[in-house]
């Protein structure tokens, strides 16, 4: 008999000492989740501070080339027009090269095609941060749902958890300091 009371008692304190174990690893697997939601919303941030970046470099570059292009269109068509009057524009065209001039087509040239590949550039390019911005706000939403949840708040204060205060995207928040007047002509610039 003071066997099985020495077994129940060994048996008693295994199950006790696996309990608390389980515990604290229950316990402490809230503040992982915590941790890892905190490194989601971070992440989510991260993407859009890219996207942003990526639309001030977008929008640099392909004005730049917009305008580079543009430049080069009218030089080509000025050119053309001088060369089809004798002497540079100058004297009279005679009847021949009048009917060449309207014969002949003017080269294909295709800015259009540039304005056209900047707005869809800028079209995804906005739609690409809607939707980091929407990935960051369902990120918090769900970070603070968790950390102000039941048991979660009460077990992450017991570990000294130090809450984030990620606060939700507004359209108002958005970045204001987006280059301006990049269209402007070279000889505007300097």
């Amino acid at each position: 008999m003071g066997k099985t009371i020495i077994l129940g008692a060994v048996g008693f304190i295994v199950v006790a000492v696996l309990a608390v174990i389980a515990s604290i690893f229950m316990v402490q697997n809230y503040q992982n989740r915590a941790i890892q939601m905190e490194q989601l919303v971070e992440k989510s941030q991260s993407n859009l501070n890219a996207e942003y970046n990526r639309r001030a470099g977008l929008l640099v570059n392909l004005a730049e080339a917009v305008m580079s292009y543009d430049e080069h269109e009218a030089k080509v068509l000025v050119e053309l027009s001088k060369a089809r009057t004798p002497e540079g524009g100058k004297g009279n065209v005679n009847a021949s090269a009048y009917i060449q001039g309207v014969v002949e087509r003017y080269p294909q040239l295709r800015s259009i095609e540039n304005y056209d590949r900047y707005m869809t550039e800028l079209a995804m390019t906005e739609n690409r941060i809607a939707s980091h911005r929407n990935d960051y706000n369902t990120m918090v939403g769900n970070y603070i749902a968790y950390v102000r949840g039941f048991p979660a708040r009460f077990l992450l204060s017991i570990l000294g958890y130090q809450q984030k205060n990620y606060e939700y995207l507004q359209f108002e928040n958005a970045p204001v300091d987006a280059p301006t007047g990049l269209l402007k002509k070279k000889a505007d610039k300097e």
